[in-house]
């Protein structure tokens, strides 16, 4: 009786969850009037026209429409999905001969002591050149490599996805040189690119500080104790070092095959930041790059493709996930409902004052995010329609960029929606639904906090300028 009752309270696996999540979409297509903006295109930016929502006729999705929705959202994540697949077979053709853990263990051998500050350099990297947006596509990518370094230094696949993709988040969220969202943004508010950059700047260490702590909490308390693991009782990951080999020296094959990688990868980040490599061509480099190290590290042909096929395997599940979870947003953009849910939220912010406005501005923006984890979409949808009410309410159009930004940047840790998230999660062992148990605390304190800087700015008026 009890293993039965236990049975019946297990929480949906994050495959069934999003799966009823795209069946609540389609009964959504149902119930909420289907309604749109009008949209023009200058400049190669698509803008919704303000004051043009009207009710449009009814598209009920079908349970038909609906299993063809998940297979649209799958084909448009094809280039995430191929890129977490070609990176894990990456890593784990490198982990094939035992380098990369080997060095990592060695790295952690001379750092040790220095853990705090291993893990700050990292995350400060990360999230200072994503601030640019400048590794838009490499987190997936990086998963893998950050599990053997975070199981290196004594913490567990979780930790990897705070160093990782925490890090990388810290400084996109609240990005103060991204062109591809708070360019966009500004462009719409007709505010000029970049201004603000001094506040904006600030907000973004105060960020990768705060995740930074968050970060180190989780550290030091699996440190004291384990049993505290998101990660514990799970399954050994697929990039798990054998613990004979943690002390063992390198050889100089692993040395020159983790060389290869680790060029490979500054290489790849580099391209990056310089010459915005597409998703493609990060997979692309991996899979050329999965050849070269198998080669280096003395292995056949044979070996060589029955190691991309073992690296894809653990891939599986959440690479999967991403084009799953990209299905819900096709839903409800087919059943033409996303537009007049967007319109509701944005009505509230005609009836308050310019700086609880400006507080709710942040709120509405995290709430649209859940169904629009695209910042660039986002900002195409909302900009258009928070300018012409801040103008109306008295906020400055600085500070409705602001609010766009922070509403849009830190929602991204906390809806299902978000794709590359998920596959990261995934590829960490570790549920949704225990994720945002063990996050939402903290993330609420970091909304919070932005929306009661986002106030404070209104209220003393910046513009920015």
């Amino acid at each position: 009786m009890g293993g039965t009752l236990k049975k019946k309270r297990e929480f949906p696996d994050v495959y069934a969850l999003v799966f009823i999540l795209c069946c609540v979409a389609m009964v959504l297509t149902w119930i909420i009037p289907a309604g749109a903006f009008d949209r023009v295109t200058e400049n190669g930016i698509t803008e919704v026209v303000a004051g043009s929502f009207h009710y449009t006729d009814s598209a009920w999705q079908t349970p038909w429409d609906m299993l063809q929705a998940i297979y649209q959202g799958f084909s448009n994540s094809a280039g995430t999905i191929f890129l977490i697949f070609f990176c894990g077979a990456s890593v784990a053709m490198v982990e094939e001969s035992h380098a990369l853990s080997a060095f990592f263990h060695w790295l952690a051998r001379k750092l040790k002591g220095k853990e705090m500050l291993a893990i700050a350099i990292l995350m400060f990297g990360l999230g200072l050149g994503n601030a640019a947006g400048a590794f838009a596509n490499i987190g997936v990518a990086l998963m893998p490599i950050g599990i053997v370094m975070a199981k290196a230094l004594g913490g567990d696949a979780f930790l990897a996805f705070l160093i990782i993709y925490y890090g990388l988040q810290s400084g996109f969220s609240v990005g103060f040189a991204n062109p591809s969202i708070l360019g966009v943004a500004q462009t719409m508010a007709e505010v000029p690119i970049f201004s603000g950059t001094g506040v904006r700047a600030v907000c973004c260490v105060a960020n990768i500080a705060y995740l930074y702590l968050v970060t180190m909490f989780y550290y030091r308390r699996i440190r004291k104790d384990p049993t505290r693991s998101l990660n514990y009782g799970a399954a050994p990951s697929a990039f798990d070092a054998p613990a004979e080999e943690k002390d063992q020296t390198m050889t100089k094959r692993q040395m020159a095959t983790v060389a290869v990688f680790l060029v490979g990868v500054i290489f790849c980040v580099t391209c990056t930041i310089l010459y915005q490599w597409s998703a493609q061509k990060i997979a692309s480099f991996f899979f050329g790059m999965m050849i070269v190290t198998g080669a280096v590290s003395g292995f056949s042909m044979n070996e060589i493709a029955n190691g991309f096929i073992k690296g894809c395997k653990p891939m599986i599940y959440a690479s999967f996930i991403t084009g799953l979870a990209s299905s819900i947003a096709v839903v409800l953009s087919q059943g033409q409902v996303l537009d007049t849910i967007v319109y509701a939220l944005s009505l509230p912010l005609n009836k308050v004052g310019a700086v609880a406005g400006a507080g709710l501005m942040v709120i509405v923006n995290a709430l649209v995010n859940i169904v629009i984890p695209s910042g660039s979409g986002q900002a195409a949808v909302m900009m258009p329609l928070m300018v012409p009410v801040a103008d109306l309410v008295g906020i400055t159009r600085q500070v409705a960029v602001q609010a766009f930004q922070f509403g849009d940047g830190l929602c991204n840790l906390l809806t299902p929606l978000n794709g590359p998230m998920m596959g990261c999660l995934a590829i960490a062992g570790v549920s949704f639904p225990k994720y945002i148990k063990w996050a939402f605390k903290f993330l609420m304190i970091n909304i919070g906090a932005a929306v009661v800087i986002t106030m404070v700015l209104q209220a003393v008026g910046w513009t920015g300028l």
